[in-house]
């Protein structure tokens, strides 16, 4: 069992300690029966229809939708992932992608929208997803080049490609971002809805990664879709994407946290060493090499937030053979806890102190 001392500091109520008693209780003995990692497909959709059918995914809807608060509560997002990411992974995902999948509407969608698609998200009978990320944007957002064109009164058309999208081939709809020209850059997104059956959209295939969960590009070749499913106003995609990746950002570190909890302070420092110091030797190489910038640092997916369950600071100097400790300014006191030897870490020429 994961443990929970954690949820009773101040920040957390007594209703996220219960959600976390009870779903840490379930999952110890439901969690395992439907994970298959040679069948990574088939294991989401069955650990979707699982936390649905047990009630949990009414912390990614709100309450007048069958979820459990008025609004998304980020601390309860936070206590599901860390629980669920305790036991496997994957059920960490399949969680975190029904919400993913769905903050956008759930912020920006009509009442009718809502009311469509949040009711079976909630209980597990449609699975979610967000497409954001192009093989040339990923971390800029501004750069997308799917394009949406007006088709008549009450349509668009989608052509473009979108890559590294969490649920690619499963999900029954995916909330998309193009861009509709109301101005340059980010100011001239927008955010659709696309039902995973719409004549035009089509997976372009399938991505292995180390850690397997499904991921795919997909193709939109003159995808018509109704301009009522369009998430907030024209040219708002941008702040439609920014609103949703808000709320899930912080849950990372939740999901992260069995994994760094179980792990050697010095295994971690060492694994994000070398982890960093490849980064840094990518970032820092000839584009004209092998491994080029873009495709190191542009072309990572934009839902990094769910993917990812070591966050790495490649700016932060980590010394391979013990825990790092920043240099104490002058004439401040060093933390005390003398169970760990203190190195400090080298600051860069030219920094400043302090």
């Amino acid at each position: 069992m994961p443990p929970l001392a954690h949820l009773a500091w101040p920040f957390f109520g007594e209703e996220h300690r219960r959600f976390g008693a009870r779903l840490a209780d379930w999952a110890n003995k439901e969690v395992g029966r439907h994970i298959d990692h040679a069948d990574v497909d088939q294991s989401c959709r069955s650990l979707v229809r699982a936390l649905g059918d047990a009630g949990w995914l009414k912390a990614v809807v709100p309450a007048a939708y069958g979820g459990l608060s008025e609004k998304l509560d980020v601390r309860t997002i936070c206590a599901a992932r860390e629980i669920l990411s305790w036991h496997d992974s994957l059920a960490d995902f399949a969680f975190a992608m029904q919400g993913l999948g769905t903050a956008s509407i759930s912020l920006f969608g009509s009442d009718e929208i809502k009311a469509k698609y949040l009711p079976p998200v909630c209980s597990g009978r449609h699975i979610a997803a967000f497409a954001l990320s192009e093989p040339e944007a990923g971390s800029d957002v501004s750069a997308l080049a799917t394009a949406a064109a007006k088709d008549g009164p009450a349509h668009v058309r989608i052509d473009g490609l979108k890559t590294w999208i969490s649920n690619g081939g499963i999900a029954d709809h995916y909330v998309v971002f193009a861009r509709t020209g109301e101005a340059p850059g980010a100011k001239g997104l927008s955010c659709f809805i696309v039902d995973a059956d719409m004549p035009g959209l089509e997976v372009a295939g399938r991505i292995e990664v180390i850690a397997p969960h499904p991921l795919a590009t997909l193709r939109f070749t003159d995808c018509r879709v109704p301009l009522a499913n369009r998430l907030g106003g024209a040219g708002e995609g941008f702040k439609v994407a920014m609103a949703t990746l808000d709320i899930f950002r912080s849950t990372v570190a939740a999901a992260a946290r069995p994994m760094c909890a179980a792990t050697p302070v010095s295994t971690a420092a060492g694994a994000m060493g070398a982890a960093a110091g490849a980064m840094t030797g990518a970032m820092a190489g000839p584009v004209a090499g092998a491994v080029s910038r873009r495709p190191m640092v542009n072309r990572r997916p934009a839902d990094i937030p769910v993917d990812m369950h070591v966050p790495i600071h490649v700016n932060v100097p980590v010394d391979i053979d013990g825990p790092v400790v920043p240099a104490v300014p002058a004439g401040a006191a060093a933390p005390a806890d003398p169970a760990i030897p203190r190195k400090a870490a080298p600051v860069p020429a030219g920094a400043p102190p302090g």
